[in-house]
């Protein structure tokens, strides 16, 4: 299924409200816009902030806080 939703004078859009439901975006949630070929790709931004936290105040591992983080740069890849 397609979508629609028209740009403002302010370059907004309004992303339907099945969709906010689906994917979980409140207001304030943030979003990635990434530009591909076949246009721009829209990707919700989920990043546990306490898990890097955690990694970093329980044991002050590098290693494994360097890995946490490539692993969720592959998931923003496409």
């Amino acid at each position: 299924m397609a979508y629609e939703s028209t740009v403002t004078s302010k370059g907004q859009i309004t992303i339907p409200k099945d969709l906010r439901r689906k994917y979980e975006l409140e207001e304030g949630a943030t979003v990635l816009l990434i530009p591909s070929e076949e246009g721009i790709v829209l990707k919700h931004r989920v990043v546990e902030l306490k898990s890097i936290r955690g990694i970093m105040k329980k044991d002050l591992n590098l290693e494994k806080a360097s890995k946490f983080i490539k692993e969720l740069r592959k998931e923003w890849r496409l």
